[in-house]
């Protein structure tokens, strides 16, 4: 497996935490802590961004308790995403840079081989 594969593996399985974050926090904030499912996806966003508006707040112990492992959890996944994310382009770029490299140093050799 090359470089590019092994970060598009990364890539996929932090965009499958991330979901799994979302998808576990909006059943719970909807089953404990009686939000609709817009406000349990704003809440989630908001807080795993760490924006925290402060607008919707959990309101039992329970919630309040789930949320400080959330947002510790959503945090770890969304950097673990956005250095993927940087890392994926970073290869796109160098792979573009390179076979500019070779078509460049293909032109060369071909004017040495004409003097």
């Amino acid at each position: 497996m090359n470089g590019e594969e092994a970060i598009k593996k990364r890539l996929y399985f932090a965009i499958f935490l991330m979901l799994i974050i979302y998808i576990v926090g909006i059943f719970f904030y909807h089953n404990v802590e009686g939000w609709t499912f817009i406000e349990a996806i704003y809440f989630l966003t908001v807080t795993v961004t760490t924006v925290g508006y402060g607008d919707i707040t959990p309101k039992t112990e329970v919630g309040r308790i789930f949320t400080i492992f959330i947002l510790w959890i959503g945090i770890s996944v969304g950097f673990f995403l956005l250095f993927t994310m940087m890392a994926y382009r970073e290869t796109a770029i160098d792979k573009k840079l390179l076979s500019k490299l070779k078509i460049f140093g293909t032109l060369t050799s071909e004017e040495r081989k004409k003097k």
